[in-house]
């Protein structure tokens, strides 16, 4: 259950984003609750519906609120704010549904109608939208062979159903509840997997009507993210922590791959020597082999409400930043460098480009040893740490 947000319908103002004759019919099956708080809704007249008392209600909830109305109250708010109406009827057509179209609805208004119609449609929509809105994400190389036919997986109903059972013993061990769920976006080459599931029960002072001081006591509801890349054979993960990211590897390899050990764990990339060292971190004398080192290419997203990829390209971006690279490399969340290594003995230059967490793509295998030596020496290949090891240290925001 969707922790309840005391923004989603606390206003007249807000209700009215609703036509009163479906406001009405949306609240009416949750009537026993608003009797309880005081307020028959079957009894109050569609041109007359006190939205101020409504809205009163639904700002200070008590411990007999029904679950189902805050899931409602929260997905149709959601859908509203961040659907736009052409989504949300191409949805609604899409699954049969009808839309009033005797007056001109709002997206409350549609997103109204489509919960009382299909309210798993609902929850879908607003699911891929927290899907394709995530931005950061760390990559984990897969163990395809180099001759094997690339496939998108197919997840069908039974599939989600036997991950989802696997995912909620290690929720259920770790305090985060049951009854996780799976929604899967596929497009093109890749795959959105989107998990709802449950955080660790919180307990939060609460403000009575009366004045007086008391407690809730409930479960946050999160979301994490994976794309599955079938062109390179790439998963990326947007969790919390370490020991989600471990288990939906572990999960999504072992039921979709055949293999638990199917993606490789290790977060062994950094980017971070680039902006702590700047132009010292690509020092090489010290690796005998290496002749030169450049920064030629690096990728950066930018948070937002849309948010956006960066690509940055020179011969030399270090001699193109100058003095200034600090300021140049300042922000955002790095998602790959491109270096140009030259080797003594050699005249070809080739390129190696590290994604974090654990992906680097080598021009030439031959040259695997020379560079994981000069990537340990600076900095870009992690030592693992005592908070590395434990699977699950917060180290990751949602984005």
């Amino acid at each position: 259950m969707p922790s309840f947000n005391p923004r989603i319908f606390t206003n007249p103002d807000r209700l009215k984003q609703i036509s009163p004759e479906r406001l009405k019919t949306f609240l009416s099956r949750w009537n026993t609750y608003f009797k309880g708080r005081g307020l028959d809704l079957a009894a109050a007249p569609v041109d007359e519906l006190p939205l101020e008392d409504i809205a009163a209600i639904l700002m200070n909830p008590d411990e007999n609120v029904p679950d189902e109305m805050v899931d409602a109250l929260y997905y149709v708010h959601e859908t509203a704010s961040h659907e736009s109406m052409e989504e949300l009827l191409e949805q609604a057509e899409a699954a049969g549904i009808a839309i009033d179209a005797e007056h001109e609805p709002t997206a409350a208004d549609v997103s109204v109608q489509i919960w009382l119609a299909n309210p798993m449609l609902l929850q879908r929509q607003h699911a891929e939208t927290v899907a394709f809105k995530r931005s950061n994400f760390m990559y984990f190389a897969g163990s395809r062979p180099a001759k094997a036919k690339k496939a998108l997986p197919d997840i069908p109903p039974e599939m989600a159903t036997a991950i989802q059972n696997r995912m909620d013993d290690w929720f259920e061990k770790k305090r985060r509840g049951r009854n996780s769920r799976i929604f899967v976006f596929p497009r093109d080459e890749k795959v959105w997997i989107l998990v709802r599931h449950g955080s660790p029960m919180r307990r939060e002072g609460k403000h009575e009507d009366e004045g007086e001081g008391s407690h809730a006591f409930y479960r946050p509801q999160q979301h994490d993210v994976m794309i599955y890349d079938s062109a390179t054979d790439e998963m990326g993960v947007n969790a919390s922590t370490k020991g989600e990211r471990e288990l939906y590897l572990k999960t999504f390899g072992e039921l979709l791959f055949g293999s638990d050990a199917y993606f490789d764990l290790a977060e062994r990339y950094t980017l971070a020597p680039l902006l702590e060292h700047g132009p010292e971190a690509l020092v090489h004398d010290d690796i005998d082999g290496i002749a030169g080192v450049r920064l030629v290419e690096f990728g950066r997203r930018w948070p937002g409400k849309v948010s956006e990829l960066e690509i940055r390209k020179s011969e030399d971006l270090f001699k193109a930043f100058g003095d200034n690279w600090q300021k140049r490399l300042n922000g955002g969340q790095y998602t790959h460098a491109t270096f140009r290594f030259a080797f003594e003995g050699s005249k070809r230059e080739r390129s190696v480009t590290i994604r974090p967490a654990n992906i680097a793509r080598y021009e030439r295998q031959e040259d695997e040893h020379l560079i994981e030596a000069w990537l340990r020496a600076r900095g870009f290949w992690r030592v693992p740490s005592e908070a590395d090891e434990d699977a699950d240290f917060e180290v990751l925001e949602d984005a």
